[in-house]
């Protein structure tokens, strides 16, 4: 059974990561295309969970919204989200209360589609912002970054969330004692998480400095705050899934893919890197 739940992996990965990365190099609309369907997957494993509570949340509406998000923060950056996700605030409002009976509660309908559209469409379209460089306003030192580059910055907060998600795993259950959160997530150790934070740091220091050296111009001690602020985010959003997957009663958030569970399951953390890797950029520039 392990060498079988491997070897989907290893198909998986082997399929994903590649498919991923050229869309990524291609950038633009096809990248943004790339995010709104992984977005649109996520948000339907979203929406099937939270059914199995007893909310409902509108399915086709929220997979087309979350499929747009990475469109309209491509058009409109930041400040077009932020009209995009009142909007839908309003619209699903409106169509709720059109649409479902008001025994069933069309305004709580409206508010979960609300929330899984903006957490799974909304924080997983801070890549575009990352991949396209638009947290760049009046800066020189990205005049001549290529599209290489700002692939590989794009992948800089996966790649920490991904090995710093491996070292919890395997720090954890070699020297895991202390229980970091035993209602939500009771595998999770407080030894694991420092083996996470430390593997995010180190992926921090060498991947900027080997693969960026001509984006990222920060000194070590800013590089390593910045490893630790996404080390940490990743923590919250593993364990941010994790209760929403407990509230649901379920034990993945689909089988979408072989032994990886659901697409929401391999980007629990990410949803949180992304958008914080992007204020982390605001801030220091």
């Amino acid at each position: 059974m392990v060498n079988r739940n491997l070897a989907n992996r290893l198909k998986v990965a082997g399929i994903g990561i590649p498919l991923c990365a050229l869309v990524t190099y291609m950038g633009g609309y096809a990248f943004a295309a790339g995010l709104g369907v992984i977005a649109a997957i996520g948000y339907w494993e979203f929406s099937q969970m939270v059914r199995s509570s007893g909310l409902f949340a509108l399915k086709v509406p929220g997979v087309l919204a979350a499929f747009l998000y990475p469109f309209v923060l491509l058009i409109g950056e930041l400040h077009g989200a932020v009209f995009y996700s009142v909007g839908l605030a309003m619209v699903f409002t409106a169509f709720a209360m059109v649409t479902i009976p008001i025994d069933r509660k069309p305004i709580q309908s409206a508010a979960v589609t609300v929330f899984g559209v903006i957490y799974v469409g909304g924080l997983l379209a801070f890549g575009i912002l990352l991949r396209e460089g638009l947290f760049v306003y009046d800066n020189q030192i990205y005049s001549t970054v290529d599209r290489a580059t700002w692939s590989l910055f794009f992948l800089f907060p996966v790649v920490i969330t991904w090995v710093a998600d491996t070292a919890a795993y395997f720090g954890g259950r070699r020297y895991g004692k202390r229980k970091m959160a035993p209602k939500v997530s009771p595998n999770k150790t407080l030894e694991g998480a420092l083996f996470g934070m430390l593997a995010a740091i180190a992926v921090a220091l060498v991947y900027s400095r080997i693969l960026l050296p001509d984006l990222w111009v920060f000194s070590w001690l800013t590089t390593i705050v910045f490893g630790l602020a996404v080390g940490g985010v990743a923590i919250v959003g593993d364990l941010a899934e994790s209760a929403l997957k407990r509230e649901c009663g379920v034990k993945d958030s689909s089988n979408l893919l072989p032994g990886h569970g659901g697409m929401l399951d391999r980007l629990d953390s990410v949803l949180w890197a992304l958008p914080a890797t992007f204020f982390f950029m605001l801030l220091v520039n």
